[in-house]
């Protein structure tokens, strides 16, 4: 295959992948839109947070699972941007790699939930880590589309925002689970301080390293 077949064909799985993530996205406004609204609202204030978790049902679990295959193909479509080889299988790689550490962070703080005998605090912190990244994936989705078929030359602002906006949910849920953790559980400080640094704030690190070099 030549390198225009490539390109060809790694564009065709691109726009299949955006097509499904509006496709999702119109699910969630045509069906789910009161559900999401509060899930969007709910990264930003804790009121929110709480009535959606007490409204926990088969309508929020379809709006949590839905979300979630909007977060894996819009973030492996991000981060995919940055790869200009046009290696078929690109994004498939992305999203079982994302897939596979969604997985890992559920199993490592389920765990952790089991070795301090809380499943509520393992409960808690695994909604609001998601919760986040959900929302936030939800709220960039037109982006997406904007950064790969818009006509005119805006990718830089387009991920500079996108990256303004990662930051911005990103503080939001790390005040939250410091929040929780500390005033609702009595939780010390160096645990959370630990959580954080490691299934947190270091991948977003990470992630950074690769959006600026």
């Amino acid at each position: 295959m030549n390198l225009v077949d490539q390109i060809s064909t790694d564009n065709s799985m691109i726009f299949s992948f955006i097509a499904l993530s509006f496709f999702c996205l119109g699910i969630l406004r045509a069906f789910y839109w009161k559900y999401t609204r509060l899930m969007l609202i709910a990264a930003f204030k804790f009121r929110y947070a709480s009535q959606y978790l007490r409204q926990e049902n088969v309508f929020t679990e379809r709006v949590n699972w839905i979300s979630f295959l909007i977060l894996i193909i819009n973030f492996a479509l991000i981060f995919s941007f940055f790869d200009i080889s046009y290696q078929s299988g690109r994004i498939s790689i992305l999203i079982f790699s994302l897939i596979f550490f969604y997985a890992a962070k559920f199993l490592i703080i389920k765990s952790l939930g089991k070795l301090l005998l809380s499943d509520e605090i393992s409960r808690l912190t695994i909604f609001y880590s998601f919760l986040s990244d959900k929302a936030l994936a939800v709220t960039i989705t037109p982006l997406v589309l904007v950064l790969y078929f818009f006509s005119f030359d805006v990718e830089i602002n387009i991920l500079f925002f996108i990256f303004f906006l990662a930051i911005l949910f990103l503080l939001f849920k790390l005040y939250w689970v410091w929040n929780v953790g500390t005033n609702y559980f009595g939780l010390s400080s160096i645990y959370i301080f630990l959580y954080l640094c490691i299934l947190e704030i270091y991948p977003f690190v990470f992630i950074t390293k690769g959006f600026f070099y």
